[in-house]
């Protein structure tokens, strides 16, 4: 009885001497030939799964991305609403709570310079309300109403000045 190697050897040693390739034992194309078609057949409907879902997924990706690029309907969010009404309530609280703390420390904040700057602020940050409804993605908008907002405070401290009298030495 010959080993597995040495079938394997001889096998070698024949195609190197130019003898003529080992035949089968029996005609093997028609098993092979079944298998494919089995095979093709078979994978055939899982195939077609496969591309319907790959379909499905480009569609998807790009109806989100197409969605995502187009310009905002022109509104604000309600949560860009919101957060606007948040922070204008928020400044307010602050404005009240400084404008208090003054008064009762004796200032009455009466003065036309006052009066007509806070007036100008208060119609700007407004007007940057409004713009903000209309486009609540402006990134310029938000900064500039923060900035306003603490124009107003720094205006509002800048009108009261403790004046403390100079020390002896």
């Amino acid at each position: 009885m010959t080993t597995a190697n040495e079938k394997l050897n001889q096998l070698v040693q024949d195609a190197a001497a130019g003898k003529q390739a080992p035949q089968p034992r029996e005609d093997l194309w028609r098993g092979i030939e079944h298998s494919i078609t089995r095979r093709s057949q078979r994978s055939g409907k899982w195939l077609n799964w496969v591309w319907a879902s790959a379909a499905c997924t480009v569609l998807a990706v790009g109806l989100i991305t197409f969605n995502s690029m187009q310009p905002d309907s022109g509104t604000a969010t309600p949560q860009a609403e919101l957060l606007l009404t948040m922070l204008n309530q928020q400044h307010e609280q602050q404005k009240q709570q400084l404008l208090i703390h003054y008064q009762t420390v004796g200032w009455d904040g009466q003065s036309s310079y006052l009066e007509q700057e806070l007036g100008q602020i208060q119609a700007s940050i407004k007007e940057v309300s409004a713009q903000l409804v209309q486009e609540p993605n402006n990134q310029q908008l938000w900064q500039l109403l923060q900035w306003l907002y603490s124009k107003e405070l720094e205006l509002l401290e800048s009108q009261f000045k403790v004046n403390e009298p100079l020390q002896q030495v």
